[in-house]
């Protein structure tokens, strides 16, 4: 299966997928991801996958993004010459569309019996939890996709019932929007210890900043203070050896997620199982340390190794530890579920919709234009033009001649 989509239509499965499915043992059948609008992550498949049983997933909630379309008429060509038949046929054979929008995906030429519609009122960075997620069912089985989705439920239970004082999301929120708001806390960084979870800080860059990373409100007032931080991050593990130096002693101040797992199950026994065992305990005390470090700084060096070592260590840097028991399809339900009510949560703090992304379609317009002029094509709405730009584009038509 080779599944095309953007942003939330790519991101949550793809996080699904790789969490979940890391050994072959765990997969139903292999799926791939394809987002990138340059065609790259398309080549490679091309010659290797093998066109007689490959199953195309078109995922799009307005079935326009320019960057799907391109990759599933890359793909649908690729399909084409392979097999020697034409595209309107593997349309209806090779192609499983899912939208919001069943009269394009018709027009598209996908037959009704491949269409999967979802409707409108979903966000789609909140949409792993419907059609959008046929790719991880297809994967993992059905009995997983339930279970994930059961995970959730569970989280949307205890948001509607638990007391605020003992909301988990709730508490994230307002943790969040102390952080953000009031000490002006610009960046939150998020580090899952478990390289399963690789993709989980990418995730939460869509989830809360194209939600929350809003100046108007909803009462279509600017909004005087500051709302969605920056996110961003890495595994863990990676990431001590590569910008912590700068968390622990720059001049920055940054608040973080550290998401860990106390126990995996591999299935495995004799001295391979006490290997794997002990790279667990060091990941998670390592995970400890971290957090502990950015909490306490020099205070966390025992008074023994004091003048000992260098100092230097801020400290006073806000964290949360969420401690998962294991990592399977309930809990990463249930992890991406409390991520979505925290997000809903401080939308309400700072009176903002966080179901609309208004800044992101200037951009995509201005491409539009500028991708006609690129092509040789009339352009249909004039470009500001700007120096910078314009010899930017007289530089790629000349070295594209």
């Amino acid at each position: 299966v080779v599944h095309i989509g953007v942003g939330g239509s790519d991101l949550g499965p793809k996080l699904i997928s790789e969490t979940l499915g890391q050994c072959p043992s765990q997969q139903h059948v292999g799926v791939h991801y394809v987002s990138s609008m340059d065609g790259a992550q398309l080549l490679p498949l091309i010659e290797r996958l093998n066109p007689e049983t490959t199953l195309l997933v078109l995922a799009s909630k307005s079935f326009t993004t320019a960057d799907t379309q391109f990759n599933v008429k890359t793909a649908l060509t690729w399909l084409s010459e392979a097999l020697e038949i034409d595209v309107q046929t593997l349309c209806g054979h090779q192609l499983i569309g899912v939208s919001t929008r069943a009269d394009k995906m018709t027009e598209f030429g996908i037959p009704e019996a491949h269409q999967l519609e979802f409707k409108e009122w979903i966000g789609g960075r909140f949409s792993i939890w419907s059609p959008i997620g046929v790719s991880v069912a297809m994967q993992l089985g059905m009995k997983t996709f339930d279970e994930l989705l059961e995970g959730a439920h569970a989280i949307d239970k205890h948001f509607l019932a638990a007391p605020l004082q003992e909301n988990v999301p709730v508490l994230m929120a307002v943790i969040g929007a102390w952080n953000s708001q009031f000490l002006n806390i610009a960046t939150h960084a998020v580090l899952p210890y478990d390289a399963r979870m690789a993709s989980v800080p990418a995730y939460l860059q869509q989830l809360e900043m194209e939600s929350n990373g809003k100046s108007v409100g909803l009462d279509h007032k600017l909004v005087p203070h500051a709302t969605c931080p920056i996110i961003w991050g890495d595994v863990g593990p990676n990431a001590q050896h590569a910008f912590y130096q700068l968390l622990h002693q720059g001049s920055h101040t940054v608040s973080a997620d550290f998401i860990a797992v106390a126990s995996r199950e591999h299935g495995i026994e004799g001295p391979l199982a006490d290997t794997l065992n002990a790279q667990e305990h060091l990941t998670l005390a390592n995970c400890l340390a971290q957090s502990q470090l950015f909490a306490l700084g020099d205070d966390a060096i025992p008074a023994v190794s004091r003048g000992q070592m260098a100092q230097g260590y801020r400290g006073n840097q806000p964290n949360s530890v969420i401690l998962m028991q294991r990592l399977d399809a309930w809990s990463i339900g249930a992890l991406l579920a409390l991520y979505e009510h925290k997000v809903f949560v401080q939308s309400v703090l700072w009176n903002v919709n966080p179901f609309d992304q208004p800044g992101v379609e200037l951009g995509k317009k201005l491409a539009t234009s500028l991708y006609q002029q690129l092509e040789g094509e009339p352009v249909d709405t004039p470009t500001v033009f700007d120096p910078s730009t314009g010899a930017l584009l007289e530089k790629i038509q000349a070295w594209r001649q």
